[in-house]
């Protein structure tokens, strides 16, 4: 962690980012300012182990940076700070180590991307402010955002939630920080609807669940403020009302959506027999006897990942033994094994929820604790063992579990093959006072492709056309056997693969099941007790940037308000351009060209005041416009008025200053 020297009261301090740097009057404040203007608990800085973010924790008279008042800054180089209105006292940073930010024709900034935009006055990527934050979930993926970001949802790329739905409008809706807490807010023509209701305003109080677009076939977008952890406790031990928000985890989980509707479980065939053979009719899904599914349902297991006492995501998983193994992914169970990208903090534990033995159909019921006891972080599969009751007490003799499901082999499914999916997302909530009240879900499709995948080689996915989505992850996919043949890991659609990507342009997107065969080893580990390590983890890593070509080129064009990126406009340090019609606080639009510059680059476009004076924060990305010369143009979100703002992209060894006064 790169250590921080403070500037202020006279007196010189230096930290070392173990913890976070408290300001204000309170004697006990590791920088104590006696201005008339700075409050008691004044603001901190906070290290979060690649940098330093001062914000604002609620003073009275606020924190100015070159002018503006902010609530978060992103600290880099040298800089001065107020703490306080104009009575207020200056505070001087310096993060040691970095190149100091005077001018910014001279900032040089370490390579990394662009998700999207900096605001001044707002909340910065990566950063942390007093107050729950945010999480949404659609399409498969999971996003988090601290308190002072307005988050836009739609399908204008330059959405913070790009959602990829014709239903869906280009600004859908907004959901907005307010001192009350998130609010979302609908922007749209075709309306966002929560069941029949529709939703024009909404403070959130828990974990809600919209349909975007109808209030049946439209898309499902999850919005979650992250509540206090005594709240989450307080959930997880007594069910109550207004229980504490879940971060359910969104790398690959699932969502069942079924005729545009929502159900809780595969309808059966009624009283046919057709094809049951013994009295034990098939159902409606893939072949299946209706007590082949039935066990299926009782052994998907509902998974809730806990970390100090707060439920952090929630997944899905199989019994697959009577003393209480259960196979499910490694992004649920245990994200922090080797090999595992994006690597993550593992669990602390996992609370397992089973449905009654004598109606598979109801919600379930949280009755153990779990913890991984095999795990292959590349191939994301791991196996838990219940070692606890809902308390934590060791638990001793009949587990009284459902009926394992057996384990069929995966190298016997043949394209065309009909598969069921069965688990726990968001939607098979019954109770939208309770999260946990969840009921097993049950989606049918086919095998498309099996895959060939590096570095594993052949048959390493098993792909399918099962809608996947939030909180299925680590469910089983059966044959028509009723055995598992896959795990339910990855979702893949033109929103996270692009338009040329493996999601396809065509399609609503792919399932991707890890293939059983891949889990032999690692059950075989759990059941044995040895210590399981993945063959894979030196296979796996960090993809190599490419190489920028010695044509490589970056130039300033300009800013624009619609941005057309035309690249038109002149603009330099010494003589910045003027952009008349700017409505600030608003949206406008810094324009770039380029040549040479692979997809895939990383990125960072990095703020600063017009005059380069003061750095405002930054904001990293990948390139993805090919090498090819062109335009692009990157919205910024200026959230309080400004005299004017230097951006400044660097790709690599590549940097240029576009700067611009509004007017």
């Amino acid at each position: 962690m790169t250590p921080l020297q403070i500037e202020a009261g006279g007196r010189s301090f230096t930290f070392d980012g173990t913890r976070p740097v408290t300001i204000g009057r309170e004697p006990g404040s590791d920088v104590i300012l006696t201005g008339d203007t700075v409050s008691r608990r004044h603001a901190e800085i906070r290290p979060d182990g690649t940098g330093w973010t001062l914000v604002d924790v609620g003073s009275s008279s606020g924190t100015f940076s070159g002018g503006t008042r902010v609530t978060e800054l992103r600290l880099s180089g040298q800089g001065t700070v107020r703490i306080g209105g104009a009575a207020g006292e200056e505070l001087r940073f310096t993060v040691v180590g970095a190149r100091p930010a005077t001018s910014a024709a001279d900032v040089v900034l370490p390579p990394p991307g662009l998700q999207q935009t900096v605001v001044p006055g707002g909340a910065l990527p990566g950063s942390f402010v007093p107050g729950p934050a945010l999480l949404v979930r659609t399409g498969g993926s999971s996003r988090r955002f601290v308190p002072g970001t307005t988050v836009r949802i739609g399908r204008d790329p330059a959405n913070e939630v790009v959602v990829d739905d014709s239903s869906v409008s280009r600004l859908h809706a907004v959901v907005e920080s307010r001192p009350d807490g998130w609010w979302y807010v609908d922007r749209s023509s075709a309306g966002t609807f929560d069941g029949e209701d529709r939703v024009s305003s909404r403070k959130l109080t828990g974990p809600l669940t919209l349909m975007l677009g109808h209030p049946t076939a439209g898309v499902e977008v999850e919005v979650v403020p992250v509540v206090a952890a005594r709240e989450a406790q307080k959930a997880l031990a007594g069910r109550k009302r207004k229980r504490t928000a879940l971060l359910v985890g969104g790398i690959a989980a699932a969502v069942l959506l079924v005729g545009g509707g929502i159900t809780a479980a595969a309808l059966l065939a009624g009283d046919d027999d057709e094809g049951g053979g013994g009295g034990d009719p098939t159902t409606a899904v893939a072949g299946l006897t209706e007590s082949e599914l039935d066990r299926a349902k009782s052994a998907t297991v509902f998974l809730v990942a806990v970390s100090n006492g707060e439920p952090t995501h929630t997944g899905s998983g199989a019994i697959i033994s009577d003393d209480g193994l259960i196979l499910t992914n490694a992004h649920v169970a245990d994200p922090g094994a080797p090999g595992f990208e994006p690597q993550d903090v593992s669990p602390d534990y996992l609370v397992v929820g089973i449905v009654p033995a004598d109606d598979p159909d109801a919600p379930v019921e949280l009755r153990y604790r779990a913890a991984p006891v095999a795990t292959d972080g590349p191939l994301d599969l791991s196996v838990l063992r219940i070692d606890g009751d809902l308390d934590g007490n060791p638990v001793e003799g009949d587990l009284d579990l459902p009926e394992p499901l057996p384990i069929g082999d995966s190298e016997e499914v043949r394209t065309g093959d009909e598969l069921v999916a069965l688990g726990y997302p968001g939607l098979a909530s019954v109770d939208l006072e309770d999260p946990f009240a969840r009921s097993v879900t049950v989606t049918e499709g086919v095998a498309s492709t099996i895959k060939a995948v590096p570095p594993f080689g052949e048959d390493a996915w098993i792909e399918s056309d099962l809608r996947l989505g939030s909180g299925n992850s680590g469910g089983p996919t059966i044959n028509d056997d009723g055995e598992i043949i896959g795990v339910n890991t990855e979702v893949r659609t033109r929103e996270t693969q692009g338009e040329g990507g493996e999601g396809g342009v065509f399609t609503s997107g792919s399932a991707l099941m890890r293939p059983t065969e891949w889990a032999e080893p690692v059950v075989a580990a759990a059941e044995s007790g040895a210590t399981y390590s993945s063959e894979w983890v030196d296979d796996v890593g960090a993809d190599t940037p490419p190489d920028m070509g010695a044509d490589a080129g970056l130039a300033a064009g300009g800013w624009s308000l619609d941005g057309a990126a035309t690249c038109s406009a002149t603009t330099s340090t010494a003589d910045p351009q003027i952009l008349a019609g700017a409505e600030i606080p608003g949206t406008v639009y810094a324009e770039f060209a380029a040549v040479g510059v692979p997809d895939g680059t990383p990125l960072e476009l990095q703020f600063f005041t017009v005059n380069g004076s003061t750095q405002l924060g930054s904001t990293p990305g990948v390139w993805e416009y090919g090498p090819d010369e062109t335009c692009v143009a990157f919205p910024v979100d200026i959230a309080e008025p400004i005299e004017g703002i230097a951006a400044v992209l660097v790709i690599g060894d590549l940097q240029v200053v576009n700067p611009v006064r509004f007017q």
